[in-house]
Parts: C-alpha cells; sequence; structure tokens
C-alpha cells in the first residue's frame, strides 16, 4: 500500500458484493500500475476499456450504462456533457480538493500568467447553476483534474529540429507521423503551418468555416506528396512507427516516448520555439451511478487524490494536478527531474523499473512551470468541429 494511501485508509475496504468498477479511458492513463495499486489499495475490482481518444469519446457520451467513471480530456467535455451522460461531481466528498493546483481552477500558473487559447480547463471545470460548464466556481465540478502536459513533437535519430514547420520541411518527406484526432491532431499540423507561414488564423483555437477549408487542403496536399509516413489513431501505433530505427518526426505523447525509450529507443521530445500544445485530463462519474457502486467510485477519485497513482503517471512523463501529495511519493531525485527540470543525479526509471534517462540528462523543455507555461493552445472542440471532423476525415480517406 501506498504511504499516501495508508495515511487515509486504515485498511482496504472489502467491496466483494460489488461488480468491478468499469473505467473508459485510454492507454495514457490505464496501466497496469496504476489498476493493481488501486486493487490492492482499496479492494475495488476494476474493469479498464482502454480504447483510443475518439473511441472513448463516443462511448462516453452515447453509452454511459456501459461505464461507471469515464478517465478522459477536459475538452471531450464540450461533445460529452451535453448529452448527459456524466454527473456533477460533490467538491466536499473530495477529500484533497484544496492540493490541486491553479491551473485547472483559474486557468493560469499564477494571477500574472496569460491564459492560452483553446480548451482551458477552467472554463469546464464547475458545473453551472444552469446544469452547463463554466469558471464559476460552485459545489460541483465536472470532472477531477488529474494528468496534463505540454506536448510539441518527437524526433529519432540525430534531428536538431526545434520548430513545429519542420513537420512540412520537404527533406522530411515519408519520415512525418501525425495524430488522428482533429482535436489534437489538427493543432499540430496548424501550428506547423503557422511556423511555415502558410496560415494566420484569426483564432488558432476556433478556425471559421474558410479556415478550415485552408487547413483541410494544406493536409491533403502535404499528403497526397508523400509527407506523412503515417497517421495514427491509437498510441501504440505511433510507437510502431518509431521502432523502425530509420529517422521520424512528429506527434506522439509523452506516454508513448516513454515507453520507447524503456526499449532503448533514443527518441527526443521537442518543446517548439513557438510554443506547446496544452491538454488537460481528469475523472468524471457516469450518470447512472448511485449507492454503493456511487460511493465505491468516489473512493477511486479520492485514492487518485492521495499521490500514488500521480507517482506512477509521473514516471511515465505526466503531470499531476495535485503536486503536494505527489511529491510525497517520489523520491527527491525523481521529484527534482520530472517536475523540477533538473539534470538526474542518478538513472531515472519509469513505472516499470526500467531505465528512460541516464544520470547527467535532464528532461527535453526545463521545469514543470517552464514546460506549461509554454503552452500556446489548449486541445480543444472547435465551434466549427462538426464541419472540421468531416472535412478532416474526408482528407485521411482519401
Amino acid at each position: 500500500m501506498t504511504s499516501a494511501a495508508a495515511s487515509t485508509l486504515a485498511a482496504p475496504p472489502v467491496h466483494k458484493e460489488l461488480a468491478p468498477l468499469r473505467l473508459l479511458g485510454t492507454s495514457v492513463t490505464q496501466v497496469e500500475a496504476v489498476k493493481s495499486a488501486a486493487e490492492a489499495d482499496l479492494g475495488i475490482a476494476l474493469d479498464f476499456v482502454t480504447l483510443d481518444g475518439a473511441a472513448a469519446q463516443r462511448r462516453g457520451a452515447l453509452q454511459p450504462r456501459s461505464f461507471d467513471v469515464y478517465d478522459q480530456w477536459f475538452h471531450d467535455l464540450d461533445l460529452v456533457w451535453p448529452t448527459g451522460s456524466l454527473q456533477p461531481i460533490e467538491i466536499a466528498r473530495l477529500h484533497r480538493w484544496e492540493d490541486i493546483n491553479e491551473l485547472p481552477k483559474t486557468g493560469r500558473l499564477g494571477p500574472d500568467a496569460r491564459r492560452a487559447a483553446g480548451g482551458d480547463p477552467s472554463q469546464l471545470l464547475y458545473v453551472q447553476l444552469d446544469g452547463g460548464l463554466g469558471n464559476t466556481p460552485t459545489r460541483h465540478v465536472s470532472m477531477v483534474p488529474t494528468v496534463h502536459n505540454a506536448d510539441g513533437f518527437a524526433v529519432l535519430g540525430d534531428d536538431t529540429a526545434t520548430s513545429w514547420g519542420a513537420l512540412l520541411d520537404p527533406e522530411r518527406a515519408g519520415r512525418v507521423i501525425l495524430q488522428s484526432d482533429p482535436a489534437i491532431g489538427a493543432l499540430d499540423i496548424l501550428m506547423a503551418l503557422q511556423a511555415k507561414g502558410q496560415m494566420r488564423p484569426a483564432n488558432m483555437a476556433d478556425l471559421s468555416l474558410e479556415e478550415v477549408d485552408v487547413l483541410v487542403d494544406h493536409l491533403a496536399q502535404y499528403r497526397a506528396s508523400g509527407q506523412f509516413h503515417s497517421i495514427w489513431t491509437d498510441e501504440s501505433e505511433a510507437v510502431s512507427a518509431m521502432q523502425q530505427g530509420e529517422p521520424m518526426i512528429g506527434s506522439l505523447w509523452w506516454s508513448g516516448a516513454i515507453r520507447l525509450r524503456a526499449m532503448g529507443v533514443p527518441v527526443r521530445m521537442v518543446s517548439p520555439q513557438e510554443g506547446c500544445r496544452g491538454w488537460f485530463g481528469g475523472l468524471a462519474l457516469s450518470v447512472h451511478l448511485s449507492g454503493r457502486e456511487c460511493d465505491a467510485a468516489y473512493e477511486y477519485l479520492n485514492w487518485w487524490l492521495d499521490g500514488g497513482p500521480g507517482a506512477i503517471l509521473t514516471r511515465n512523463g505526466a503531470y499531476l494536478a495535485n503536486h503536494s501529495a505527489v511529491r510525497t511519493q517520489l523520491s527527491p531525485d525523481e521529484w527534482n527531474f520530472w517536475y523540477g527540470g533538473q539534470p538526474a543525479r542518478a538513472p531515472i526509471s519509469d513505472a516499470q523499473g526500467n531505465e528512460v534517462y541516464a544520470a547527467g540528462e535532464a528532461r527535453e523543455g526545463g521545469s514543470y512551470h517552464d514546460r506549461m507555461g509554454r503552452v500556446v493552445v489548449w486541445d480543444t472542440v472547435m465551434t466549427e468541429h462538426n464541419y472540421l471532423m468531416r472535412r478532416w476525415a474526408h482528407a485521411l480517406a482519401s
């Protein structure tokens, strides 16, 4: 049992009479180490329903009785919350709510920090009196903020790229991978187009219909010219592409980069000079939950705020919203490396104990505040999302 969990639970509750708690999410957070630790600490059987982001989003919106806890991204709420498939979470039942940092609550790292465009988690955090979501604090939230990160792109080989524009350079044709979800991949390609001077949208997080056309036309042209090695849906596809031993560049999440480094693949994550694309994840409750099943789900939410799962996900490259609890579960060297941005004083391992950084290496991009402060746009659902989805899918299929 983790020490943080032990501080609040003398012994794990036993829920033998309950069916397994079904968690719908992606491979970013649904890792075996989290499942094993939660079952041991809480005495709750878990059933991970692990899908790619788009598939999890569809099920979250349309099949609320097929899951109990929704483990996904805040920007998804723009599509999932209006369907009525999720229920408000009572802040009073979250034991360490005050430990969650200011970024998901206010959209800023501090009062003087700028606010990034796009799916700012604070704009979707609190359940308003009319049942919608907003940033005015109330007694209920839509999701418990958990994992987040500032994403750039990955390079494999001796590539010294520092700009998003490198994804579109002719000399890298056939060696670029791109994420297929338009709420994510469209921002990556948009950042690259802006860096190349090929697009200047009025609001990069909310394109007009005409700007969507321009973006997708560029995508189709680059795809037809052979710029992309592959366009991936599930992170395992990106990991496979990066394992081929040839120079590669493009969309990759930190969890995938850590998997590759654990295999000995020398992938490097770039914090681009133009800024990063940010994302924020969380845990939500299905609308059907009630009684003891709902109580068990709240136990799981509170377990996430105790620091143990945060330490596991930190070692997979993510950040957690409750720093004080996570810090107690990491060694000083791990904390200084992952959150402080300092060179490792000893080898740094992933959640399975595999070395992923050697002594003397530092995490790309610097400290937590350095990296998250470089976010210029959050993963987002644009006003014209449906049109973007249709045009984006057509360009990828043609």
